[in-house]
């Protein structure tokens, strides 16, 4: 059951091999009525029927003569579920699927038998890894392209705020709107009418469409139309106040605050503060030549921002060549070719319901654009809890669901990107990815920003005869432009093979330690007997950054990342819960932490967990959280076993950079996991600075943080000046 009428027509494109699934198993045609009709004549009638249906209405008559059932999570609401499963709970097996990470039917599903399937990034990674997808590659795609699946599977959800502290009008009438209908929706008192409900209904409607405003309400209403089911925005304070005075003398309070912050917001969305930072991007975009997407709520959103565009005098003529806008429900139904875009940019924060994209979006970059920081942290939580529920259900899906059905789930893909949600000031620019490169892209590996997971397994897939090291990174981006030439200085250091040349630039940050002091600095400032550290071949990079992604490298390591996520996620429904951190506190009998603050450290993500593992116990019974609480022995062993492992790391390189005592290679940093220093001193290697020569050179920007011979050096710099 699904409500996309496209996918009748793709059903007959699906094949095993030379042979067409629809020949063995054909579709049905069901009409109003229920009467079933075979479409097509199969050359191979096996006896078996695909019914695909658009709505639950249509099974009412014949659901108890199913073998299975697949309904899509799009195709009805949750009480049509809960009343179809009541009807259809013989059937076996019954088959969700969702792309909402806060699907309330997903409950319902689980406590009638059925299964749910997900997915989320690190699945679609596993699953273009796998030899089948490669060897397929020119057989043509179904449903969707495999650059679009790389490039969701290495996604990244970008929030965007105005800058650090700045606030505005729009935010704070947002925010208070947002106060005014969690107290209206929470209300011990309110009635449990349908008018009621429907009046809940409409006014989150309401708010989420004007969250994703980019223009006036004015210029809104001016393409919304007229009729029955078209909400337009000079009619929504009337609205409110009507329902307010129909309601009893307990409601009318709620609803007349409701109407008022409605009435705020609306003034202050007439500043169109959206468009500000909306035209300076488009511009951005176009001057690229990137192709991006602007999304809106829908159809008038988007009817009235194109307007708005072309009126500026700050838009490039033949902007729409580079920027395409949509609407949400065009982009959620697969209506717009999302192959080749750099970025997905919304309006504002989505509804709940389209919390999905933040999760999975279908481009290597999805931005939210916010007003100010209510709304910015409104979007971080959404995206963050978004990813998170994703990839519960996937493991769901892996660990369950796959068994029950007999059938393969792909397993995770490690490595995914270690900034998955992050926070951007500005936002009149298109973003770069922090990761160097999508999944089977063929691209230049930038030696500056490397990522050694993602380096290994090219170097496997490809061949060791690859050498990385020396693929040239183009171009370089300072100060907003991108550079294929860069100044450089000339370093003379000392190396197992004799001395090297390292060209770098002045700014370039190195890791350096002079006498016992160990410092990250700037290249210019390093003298003769420095010593500096390199990873691989780079001039820059966390070392212990790159020690932690190499020991997590490990299968033994598998458990402990995985009892750790499961905390984390465990700790953020927490912030949803109404509970504060100085309730939790109290409840947290015997707990040495001093501070309420602390706990907000854990819901927030911002360290791994506590240092007692008693406290995962005390916070799970002080929240109520039986989930957690049954795994709060494993989950305590994981934080505490992580924190030691974390701090060996750290301190066994601080010993061995700041030769305070001679190194063991084959030492063992953690016995348990049977991890030894030789593991981690792969990507680490230590140079003494002979001499610098302070003469600037113009040297192309791949060789910039490379080590050269001597000979290989003279000869390139030679020929640059003759060039």
């Amino acid at each position: 059951m699904s409500p996309h009428l496209a996918s009748r027509t793709l059903y007959d494109q699906l094949f095993f091999k030379d042979q067409r699934l629809a020949d063995y198993v054909p579709r049905t045609s069901v009409s109003v009525d229920g009467l079933v009709r075979v479409v097509g004549t199969p050359r191979r009638n096996s006896g078996g029927r695909l019914h695909l249906v658009s709505g639950l209405a249509r099974l009412s008559s014949w659901s108890d003569q199913l073998s299975g059932l697949v309904i899509d999570g799009a195709a009805a609401s949750t009480d049509d579920l809960r009343r179809k499963l009541a009807q259809a709970s013989d059937v076996s097996p019954l088959v969700y699927l969702t792309a909402d990470p806060g699907d309330l039917a997903l409950s319902l599903v689980r406590e009638a038998g059925g299964v749910v399937w997900g997915w989320d990034s690190s699945s679609l990674a596993g699953g273009l890894a796998c030899p089948a997808v490669t060897e397929g590659l020119n057989a043509g795609s179904v449903i969707a392209g495999v650059p679009v699946l790389a490039a969701a599977a290495r996604s990244e959800t970008i929030v965007l705020t105005p800058g650090a502290g700045e606030s505005s009008s729009l935010d704070i009438a947002l925010g208070e709107l947002r106060e005014r209908l969690v107290r209206l929706t929470s209300s011990p008192i309110a009635p449990q009418t349908p008018t009621h409900h429907h009046g809940l209904r409409w006014a989150w409607g309401v708010f989420n469409m004007i969250s994703m405003l980019p223009t006036s309400p004015v210029s809104y209403d001016r393409h919304a139309g007229r009729g029955p089911y078209i909400t337009r925005l000079c009619e929504v304070v009337p609205i409110a106040r009507s329902l307010a005075r129909s309601s009893g003398n307990e409601m009318r309070a709620h609803w007349s605050g409701v109407s008022d912050a409605l009435a705020d917001a609306l003034m202050a969305a007439e500043g169109e503060e959206r468009m500000g930072y909306l035209i300076p991007w488009v511009a951005t975009s176009a001057a690229e030549r990137q192709r991006t997407l602007l999304v809106v709520r829908n159809s008038a959103s988007r009817a009235s921002a194109v307007d708005a565009l072309n009126e500026s005098t700050h838009t490039p003529p033949g902007w729409e060549k580079w920027v395409t806008v949509g609407s949400l429900a065009d982009l959620v139904a697969g209506r717009i070719v999302t192959e080749g875009l750099s970025e997905i940019r919304l309006s504002g924060p989505p509804p709940r319901g389209r919390s999905g994209l933040l999760g999975l979006p279908p481009a290597p970059i999805l931005s939210v654009l916010t007003t100010g920081p209510l709304e910015c942290r409104r979007a971080l939580r959404q995206a963050v809890s978004a990813r998170s529920a994703l990839h519960t259900i996937r493991e769901e899906t892996i660990a369950r669901s796959a068994s029950r059905l007999s059938v393969h789930a792909t397993p995770a893909l490690k490595g995914q990107p270690p900034n998955a949600v992050r926070l951007l000031s500005g936002g009149t620019s298109v973003p770069r990815p922090s990761w160097t490169a999508l999944l089977k892209s063929d691209g230049p590996w930038d030696p500056l920003d490397v990522d050694l997971p993602d380096l290994l397994r090219r170097v496997v897939a490809e061949g060791r005869e690859v050498d990385e090291t020396r693929a040239p990174a183009p171009a370089r981006v300072e100060g907003g432009a991108a550079l294929t030439q860069v100044t450089v200085l000339t370093v003379e250091v000392a190396s197992e093979g004799g001395g090297m040349v390292l060209l770098v630039a002045p700014n370039d940050v190195v890791t350096r330690r002079r006498g016992v002091e160990l410092q990250k600095v700037a290249a210019k400032s390093l003298v003769k007997d420095d010593v500096i550290y390199l990873v691989d071949h780079a001039a820059r990079g966390d070392l212990l950054g790159v020690v932690i992604r190499k020991l997590s490298e490990s299968p033994a390591y598998a458990p402990l990342e995985g009892l750790v996520s499961f905390w984390h996620g465990r700790a953020r429904l927490v912030a949803d819960s109404g509970m504060t951190y100085g309730e939790i506190h109290h409840r947290m009998h015997g707990t040495s932490i001093s501070s309420a603050q602390t706990i907000g450290t854990w819901v927030r993500g911002q360290v791994n967990g506590p240092h007692d593992p008693e406290d995962v116990r005390r916070f799970a019974r002080a929240v109520h959280d039986q989930v957690l609480l049954a795994q709060a022995e494993r989950v305590g062993w994981a934080l505490k076993t992580l924190q030691i492992v974390h701090r060996k790391a750290g301190r066994w390189l601080s010993t061995q950079i700041a030769s305070a005592r001679p190194h063991r290679d084959d030492a063992l940093i953690d016995a348990n996991l049977d991890l030894r220093v030789s593991d981690l001193l792969e990507s680490v290697t230590a140079h003494s600075v002979r001499g610098i020569d302070r003469t600037p050179h113009s040297v192309p920007a791949h060789m910039a943080g490379h080590l050269f011979t001597p000979d290989e050096s003279e000869l390139a710099l030679n020929q640059l000046r003759l060039t």
